[in-house]
């Protein structure tokens, strides 16, 4: 029972993390949504684990305890999907700026 209200402290304070960083817009709202959802979910996973049992029958997955891992996975492979598509426009973004900032100079 300690390790559910562990993690429900430690959801608390992610929680209120992404609520001071969401007003301060250092993330945007579809971010805050997104990540307080996982976090909720992973609250009431730790206090209700027959939930992922029961989801996993849903899927087919026979061990249920490999839900979690594959749903993490999938979640990780999402994210660095997102941080290079993120990279790359910023790359794009340095070049036709490093460009402009050129050509400026070279008119003067």
């Amino acid at each position: 029972m300690t390790v559910q209200w562990v993690v429900l402290a430690f959801v608390a304070i992610m929680i209120v993390k992404l609520t001071l960083d969401l007003r301060r817009s250092k993330i945007s709202e579809s971010k805050f949504i997104m990540w307080a959802v996982i976090w909720l979910a992973l609250a009431i996973i730790a206090f209700f684990p027959e939930i992922v049992f029961f989801l996993a029958g849903l899927i087919g997955i026979e061990r249920a305890k490999d839900l979690p891992i594959y749903l993490s996975i999938i979640l990780l492979f999402y994210l660095v999907f997102k941080i290079g598509i993120k990279i790359e426009n910023i790359n794009h973004e340095i070049t036709r700026l490093v460009k402009k900032l050129a050509l400026e100079k070279h008119k003067k």
